[in-house]
């Protein structure tokens, strides 16, 4: 091809300014080392089809031969796998192989036979060096801390008094000897009677009757006062009951799991709870797990980092009821990216619950002053918080997953 160009460039590289004119000309240009070969498109592709044919047809008359690899890591069977998948309708598209190549596991040595022509066996051999390779291992850790503090306080009083002549016997058995006005005890009934006497007191009656509840399982710690005239014909009695209580716990769960790079990673540990289901062919058991379970995928980034997707459950036992036992759940479903060794909290829950009560005698217990003698009051107090925490960390060495 001849002709004339003329063109004017400034600061253009001459590797630019070639293309400019090859383009405008129809031609094409290929590097072979230092040579330029400049011809038409045509016969540029016509040449590399020639060449691609005559390489497909030294493959098919290329003699095959058969080597053995044998797998340190990786499976034999999911190598042999990867070599011979072919995509779409064409067989020998996507594999390693050729057309006339093929790949035998040996599972129980772990070894592949590969049959294929030289060079694509060197392609194989290329491939496996970069597959069969130990795959890093990631230590889980993940504590689930459940914390309680619980208070209660409660305040409240009986009063109560009675007249005791209308009963009094001939004996005098009401009739209390000494000088005593006042006694005490754990109670108004033990006050009345450490007060001594020849004779039997009956119980008086009370007209308040509001004493302080019970708190957590505690009992009210009580103080009576009972005060009476010196034939204790006539009775006052006056009981003080009060309860503060304190409830701290903390529940500490730490499942750990290790597993490799991109393996998924399941650990739990729990009861199966027992139901009964009743039907038209009558009733059966069933079970219903109530775990503390930790899933998890990790993936380890080129930078160190680990990316991990969790799924952590506890659990629990809860009320009664008429179908069966309640399950208490608390579960966390997320993807969190963690350094190396690093701690983080993937979720959390507090709640507080505040009650406060109070029971009086109408318009007695709004007096000032003695209008606590007609009233009693509690009050209660729950915080839960539940955390989670995880911590994963890459195993380097045997020693390390000891």
């Amino acid at each position: 091809m001849t002709g004339a160009v003329t063109l004017r460039l400034q600061d253009v590289p001459w590797d630019q300014a070639l293309d400019i004119i090859l383009q405008a000309k129809g031609l094409g240009k290929r590097k072979t080392g230092n040579v330029i070969w400049i011809a038409p498109n045509d016969e540029i592709l016509a040449k590399e089809k020639l060449d691609l044919e005559s390489k497909v047809a030294v493959l098919t008359l290329e003699p095959v031969r058969t080597q053995s690899f044998q797998m340190n890591y990786a499976k034999a069977v999911d190598i042999a796998v990867q070599l011979t998948a072919s995509g779409g309708g064409d067989k020998s598209a996507g594999r390693v192989l050729s057309a006339r190549g093929s790949a035998i596991a040996e599972p129980r040595t772990n070894q592949l036979f590969v049959t294929d022509v030289p060079t694509r066996l060197e392609q194989v051999q290329q491939l496996i060096q970069k597959l069969d390779v130990s795959v890093r291992q990631v230590m889980i850790e993940v504590r689930i801390v459940e914390a309680t503090d619980n208070f209660g306080k409660s305040l409240g009083v009986k009063f109560g008094g009675t007249d005791q002549r209308a009963n009094k016997g001939g004996d005098g058995g009401y009739q209390i000897s000494g000088n005593n006005r006042i006694a005490f005890g754990a109670s108004y009934s033990d006050a009345v009677a450490s007060s001594g006497g020849g004779g039997t007191v009956n119980s008086t009656g009370n007209f308040v009757n509001l004493p302080a509840v019970q708190t957590f399982g505690g009992a009210p710690a009580t103080f009576g006062v009972s005060i009476f005239n010196a034939v204790a014909n006539r009775f006052l009695n006056l009981e003080i009951s009060a309860l503060e209580a304190e409830s701290k716990g903390r529940v500490v769960s730490s499942p750990r799991v290790v597993t490799a790079d991109g393996k998924k990673a399941l650990i739990k540990q729990g009861e199966q709870i027992p139901y009964q289901v009743c039907g038209l062919n009558g009733c059966t058991t069933v079970f219903k797990d109530a775990n503390l379970r930790l899933e998890v995928t990790p993936q380890i980034t080129p930078e160190g980092n680990i990316i991990m997707d969790l799924d952590v459950s506890k659990d629990s036992r809860g009320e009664s009821t008429d179908a069966g036992p309640a399950i208490n759940q608390k579960n966390v479903n997320t993807q969190v990216l963690v350094d190396n060794g690093g701690t983080v909290v993937i979720g959390g829950i507090f709640e507080l619950e505040e009650k406060n009560d109070e029971a009086k005698v109408p318009w007695f217990g709004d007096l000032p002053g003695v209008g606590h003698l007609f009233k009693n009051r509690a009050r209660d107090a729950r915080k839960k918080e539940l955390l989670v925490f995880v911590t994963p960390r890459m195993i380097t060495d045997r020693a390390a997953s000891r």
